[in-house]
């Protein structure tokens, strides 16, 4: 085997280093074969680093897509609960919105307004509706009011009020005694109406 190698290493020798292409065939396929290991070699570092970059920046990506899902559904887990909650309260603003006059039904509120104050022996000084402000999605009418009587009376007609079907407000009201030795009261009564239900042109101006 060693006079094997000693021999190989003989002829090797021998070969003209300045004409390769006169080599036997074996041995060009044996340094072609020894370049071509040599370059992969080489290149083999460099592939498997940028290797290793693509799947650090997918690990980080995927990272980050799994903290964003996470927190997403943490936010999203009370949906559920609020929507129930938000048609809870759309049937409750309805039943509400039930309670506001319609267009035509102005008239019959000061009725009942007037009603209300003459069973707690009231004189009324006047009762002027005022233009109505749109404040969407509702319309607010204001009632212009002044009314005098005794502080019971006057007490016991602002709670039936808040008592009629309706659904009013009482605002910026004064109480001054007047000449009669009673009390005059100045307020507005604030009552509110859908903004879809607005009345016709021919309805839009209530008399006091």
């Amino acid at each position: 085997m060693l006079n094997q190698q000693h021999e190989l290493w003989r002829v090797i020798q021998g070969f003209n280093r300045d004409a390769p292409m006169a080599w036997p065939t074996w041995l060009r396929q044996v340094l072609y074969a020894c370049v071509c290991l040599a370059f992969f070699g080489i290149l083999w570092p460099l592939w498997l680093s940028e290797l290793r970059q693509d799947v650090r920046l997918a690990q980080e990506t995927h990272a980050r897509l799994r903290a964003e899902f996470s927190a997403k559904l943490i936010r999203i887990a009370p949906l559920e609960s609020l929507q129930i909650k938000h048609s809870r309260l759309s049937l409750r603003l309805a039943v509400l919105e039930k309670q506001l006059p319609g267009p035509n039904e102005t008239a019959i509120f000061l009725a009942d307004m007037s009603r209300a104050g003459r069973a707690h022996h009231l004189r009324y000084e006047h009762i002027r509706p005022a233009e109505m402000s749109r404040q969407l999605p509702y319309v607010q009418q204001n009632i212009a009011l002044r009314v005098s009587g005794r502080y019971q009376d006057l007490a016991g007609f602002a709670a039936e009020l808040a008592d009629l079907n309706w659904l009013v407000s009482l605002h910026s009201f004064t109480l001054v005694p007047s000449k009669d030795g009673a009390l005059l009261m100045d307020a507005i009564v604030r009552t509110l109406r859908p903004i879809n239900m607005l009345p016709n042109a021919n309805d839009a101006k209530v008399s006091p």
